[in-house]
């Protein structure tokens, strides 16, 4: 037996010569695709990464700010490098470019016809497991489902999404904000993205969970006893869970038990227990009631998931005898709430929180704002109502749509032209990421070539369609720095002559991705978007706390980040209320 003195040095030298020839070959196979290369250490998807990240995120906060991007050596080893970066890359690599690294190759794409193009070939190009692995804890899920799993997903998650949830998320948004409201007025606002945290987890509890929690004096009312078997309340398990979710999804359970970390596990230990009791609750009504309805939470995701799957099976017995799986089982059930609550609450805080900070920076922009909502107000206290309608109110918030969404307004119900102008200029995921197993041809068209020969790309290719890149695409975008929702709006309801130079070309907007795998939440999102800013501005103007210049403010939320699971400021920028009415 070799010494260990001999053998450590011996097996050093093997990984080097195996990275040496892994990294070797990836350059060849880079070549082969005819497209730009460049090179890195390592690549953003590894797990060195993910602890790397957040220290060269410190390191380099003071020179983020100077507006250069990241410095060339450890562009993209960062994970989601491309928001301080914004196009630069792209500028000097083109808008389709590959990185190569030891471990892998990764094709940046920052083109619509190819983001539209890779998105509809759901075959072709799937989810990286390993990325998507941490956001599974109770199995497969709509998110990590690929192929005629996600079919079957799909089929029972999709048709809760409906007009019904929309009601109960409006009426909740409205009843929340309001209670929010009355609180500011008698106590203020210690913090507004700690108010909208907790605003926004309120909502989803009852759309998303059927389950109702109300304000008291500037926090929210526990009413929940703990029960007997438990040690915390839902609400304290579930505010909990919130503030641990980054290491509950990349750390072990019994890991965390061992940690300082101790109090995420043991929260998230009892959401799922509380998750669990519900389901097993709701489930057991649905079987003794077909048209069994939640009274005060009509339309929840949850109850609805499960009278869809419940439906779906007895469907099924009749047609074929049950001999395919056509209902969720309870880690199923649980796994894709997870989702609903995980998508439905960080994402919507965070595109609030940067739309508070814009009317905060732009006085035009709030006023503007401002104006549409009085006077929708305005109508509909004259048509004898106490409150904003989901029927008659949310279709005229136009305007206000437009500053969250980049939309031809007419067509409001129309998924496909809902394109956002918060969540273009700051999408809350910064990449849309793919994989090929098998080699995959991709069309780039430059310009310049004559042709338009595809570029095959090798199997086990990352393809990552950068949201931020797409869009501050001047080719796209003019003025991309420029929040303006007056890109889309005219007499007409179509896009104004300045939207027309370059045209609302397909795949220019991706914060909600394309094709099938698009997010089904996108209206779950908007809904509860307008009737929060609809409530808020019809009461308070919104401005930058203290002496901060506003240069200053905007150099912090378009040139940094936090780095979190998506984006969000990498400070918290201070902002006061001031009473309207």
């Amino acid at each position: 037996m070799l010494p260990l003195s001999t053998l450590i040095p011996a097996l050093i030298g093997l990984f080097i010569f195996y990275r040496t020839c892994t990294f070797l070959n990836n350059i060849r196979l880079a070549r082969q695709t005819g497209l730009p290369y460049t090179f890195s250490p390592y690549l953003e998807f590894e797990t060195i990464a993910y602890f790397g990240t957040p220290l060269l995120r410190w390191m380099y906060r003071d020179y983020l700010l100077k507006g250069k991007g990241w410095p060339r050596w450890a562009r993209f080893m960062i994970k989601d490098w491309p928001w301080e970066d914004k196009r630069r890359a792209h500028d000097e690599w083109g808008d389709c470019f590959l990185v190569v690294a030891p471990t892998g190759i990764i094709c940046y794409a920052a083109d619509p016809a190819m983001s539209m193009d890779v998105t509809r070939r759901r075959m072709d190009f799937t989810k990286p497991p390993d990325k998507y692995a941490m956001i599974q804890p109770y199995g497969t899920n709509i998110v990590t489902a690929e192929g005629k799993q996600w079919q079957f997903h799909v089929r029972i998650t999709a048709p809760p999404f409906s007009e019904a949830n929309n009601h109960l998320n409006w009426a909740e948004t409205l009843r929340q904000a309001q209670s929010l409201s009355d609180s500011w007025g008698r106590y203020g606002s210690r913090d507004l993205h700690l108010d909208i945290y907790a605003l926004t987890l309120n909502i989803i509890s009852c759309a998303g969970f059927g389950v109702r929690q109300d304000w008291s004096n500037d926090t929210i009312i526990d009413h929940d006893k703990v029960p007997e078997g438990h040690k915390l309340s839902f609400l304290k398990a579930i505010t909990t869970v919130v503030k641990y979710i980054v290491p509950i999804l990349l750390l072990p359970t019994w890991l965390m038990l061992w940690t300082p970390l101790k109090a995420g596990a043991e929260a998230y230990i009892e959401f799922e227990d509380y998750m669990r009791s519900l389901i097993n609750s709701e489930k057991k009504k649905i079987d003794a009631d077909a048209g069994y309805e939640n009274k005060d939470t009509r339309g929840n995701l949850l109850t609805a998931m499960l009278k869809v799957s419940a439906s779906e099976a007895k469907n099924a017995n009749k047609n074929d005898g049950g001999t395919r799986k056509t209902t969720f089982n309870d880690d199923e059930v649980l796994g894709n709430a997870f989702m609903f609550f995980l998508a439905g609450y960080d994402t919507t805080a965070n595109s609030m929180i940067y739309g508070c900070i814009c009317l905060a920076l732009y006085d035009s922009l709030q006023d503007s704002v401002t104006e549409e909502i009085d006077r929708v107000f305005d109508e509909c206290e004259k048509a004898g109502r106490t409150e904003l309608s989901y029927e008659e109110d949310y279709p005229k918030l136009k305007y206000t749509l437009c500053f969250m969404t980049q939309t031809p307004v007419k067509p409001i119900s129309n998924k496909l032209l809902q394109q956002y102008e918060i969540l273009r200029a700051f999408p809350v995921v910064i990449h849309l990421t793919k994989m090929c197993w098998q080699p995959q041809p991709i069309v780039w068209r430059t310009g310049k070539e004559t042709d338009e020969a595809p570029h095959v790309l090798p199997a086990k290719c990352r393809m990552y369609l950068n949201t931020t890149g797409t869009h501050y695409n001047t080719k796209y975008w003019s003025d991309p720095y420029k929040l303006d929702p007056n890109r889309w709006m005219n007499d007409n309801h179509g896009p104004t002559s300045a939207a027309r130079k370059t045209g609302p070309v397909k795949g220019s907007f991706i914060g909600f991705s394309e094709g099938a795998r698009a997010c089904m939440g996108w209206k779950f999102a908007e809904v509860e978007f307008l009737a929060f800013f609809a409530v808020m501005l019809r009461q308070y103007r919104v401005r930058l706390a203290g002496d901060v210049p506003k240069s200053e403010v905007e150099k912090q939320i378009f040139l940094r980040c936090a780095g979190d699971i998506t984006l969000s400021p990498y400070d918290n920028v201070k902002l006061v209320l001031d009473k309207r009415r």
